[in-house]
């Protein structure tokens, strides 16, 4: 097992490997939050007597809806925060975008794999900001439609005199939760690039906002007085046509039953298994049980596969040791502080928190050691 990670080290691997990475909410902030209390309090659900469980669910799903959802309707755009992440997105293109292009190896395909469990809309803004080649299984340009065969496609550019062809760099994102515009329209996945319901759902809680507690102000008394008013029948109602898995512990169900998600969870194992493939997990905590049980899979059944997780703070690596046990040899967990002891960092630019900047960092510094050969049209 490699205990500590240098530039050096990750450069090698990067020039001959398959590249995948794994998003979680981490990488959102500080526009939108972590899911860490509002994942905890979806999960107790289960736990609540079987004629209030709806009743304590529209509770959550209204605190998840507000301020994980609707956010992205609401866009402002002179907000420091959106900007702030908006920009740590385009950064993390661009380096990437250079590092696929400028890599020696010939042999290895020009793309790159982000495999999210966000349902924000941060990768498509970026791609679409920064021009990159992206493909979030969608095709079609007035009714796009979502099909997972649309992610075995590459991009290739002819030079006008010569006929030369060259592969470009292409960003395949795969949301294996779903996304707030995917909507259900005659039993296919379309494009709700108007967030159409989003909208429906926000009009159904409005006329209901009064009778909504806090989750932390919920008893039994006041999930009984929805209950009797029927008062979240409408936002449910609304909320459910949402193409999501939403963060309880019924994700792993959810995701099998349905086709979408599930070929998803197939093309991530799929990609795991193929022979030097790399997986990046940033801003990810892997308390999602079937995704872990998926990269642990993968770490048993293909020694050629290396995963590296940014932790976030040096604390969280005990907890990643726990969740995936210490006899991996093709895990790393990347800590700030180890990582600054192995890297000749001036004092200003050691790391404290792996947060989406410091990891641009990281990769940046990676792509200044990747020779450049030569340089394709935009």
């Amino acid at each position: 097992m490699i205990d500590k990670i240098n530039i050096e080290v990750l450069k090698d691997f990067i020039q001959s490997g398959n590249i995948n990475f794994l998003i979680g909410s981490g990488l959102s902030r500080p526009f939108l939050p972590v899911l860490g209390n509002i994942e905890k309090q979806m999960a107790s659900v289960k736990d609540a007597p079987a004629n209030k469980q709806e009743a304590l669910a529209a509770v959550l799903y209204k605190e998840y809806f507000e301020k994980v959802i609707l956010p992205n309707f609401k866009l402002d755009y002179r907000s420091k925060n959106y900007t702030l992440t908006h920009n740590n997105y385009c950064e993390f293109l661009n380096i990437w975008n250079d590092i696929l292009h400028n890599r020696c190896s010939r042999l290895r395909s020009k793309q790159a794999n982000i495999f999210s469990t966000n349902i924000d809309l941060f990768v498509e803004s970026a791609a679409e900001t920064t021009g990159v080649e992206f493909n979030d299984g969608f095709i079609g340009s007035i009714n796009p439609v979502f099909s997972e065969a649309n992610f075995q496609k590459s991009v290739l550019k002819n030079s006008i005199h010569f006929q030369n062809s060259t592969e470009l760099p292409v960003f395949n994102l795969l949301k294996v939760h779903g996304s707030i515009n995917w909507k259900n329209t005659d039993d296919k996945v379309c494009n709700d690039f108007n967030l159409s319901l989003v909208s429906e759902i926000q009009q159904a809680l409005s006329c209901k906002t009064s009778s909504f507690p806090a989750y932390k102000e919920t008893n039994e008394d006041i999930l009984e007085q929805l209950i009797d008013r029927h008062n979240f029948k409408g936002f449910i109602e609304a909320y459910n046509k949402m193409l999501l898995v939403n963060p309880t512990k019924k994700k792993f169900s959810e995701t099998v039953f349905d086709v979408h998600f599930y070929e998803l969870m197939r093309l991530m194992s799929n990609n795991l298994e193929k022979e030097n493939s790399l997986l990046f997990a940033m801003g990810f905590s892997f308390e999602d049980e079937h995704i872990r049980n998926i990269v642990k899979r993968a770490l048993k059944t293909n020694p050629t596969l290396m995963v590296f997780i940014f932790s976030y703070q040096d604390s969280g690596k005990k907890r990643y040791l726990e969740l995936f046990g210490e006899n991996d040899s093709n895990l790393l967990i990347i800590t700030p502080s180890e990582f600054n002891e192995t890297n000749a960092l001036k004092e200003d630019d050691e790391i404290k928190e792996f947060d989406f900047r410091s990891i641009n960092n990281v990769f940046k510094s990676i792509s200044s050691k990747i020779p450049f050969h030569f340089k394709y049209d935009k």
